[in-house]
């Protein structure tokens, strides 16, 4: 398909709201900042990614996961106690 002709340059660029923006912004230095630590090029992007969200997975995990085994565990009891199999 051809582009839009009626979309300017300005309305490009003003695709992602300013807080989106600054934050694909910061996480790109993120990413920038963790391939230049390594010095050599041998990690691949699934290894960047994965060093990244390793934090911020165990944070929902430390957050949501208690919750999540204590409702689990009421259920069971609750079969097993009715003895429903």
């Amino acid at each position: 398909p051809m582009p839009d002709p009626t979309l300017s340059s300005d309305m490009a660029e003003q695709l992602l709201a300013p807080a989106t923006d600054a934050a694909v912004q910061a996480n790109m230095a993120r990413l920038t900042a963790v391939s230049a630590s390594t010095g050599i090029g041998g990690l691949t992007v699934e290894d960047m990614i994965r060093d990244l969200l390793r934090p911020m997975l165990k944070d929902w995990l430390d957050e949501n996961l208690p919750a999540m085994v204590e409702r689990m565990v009421e259920k069971e009891i609750a079969r097993v106690s009715r003895g429903v199999k």
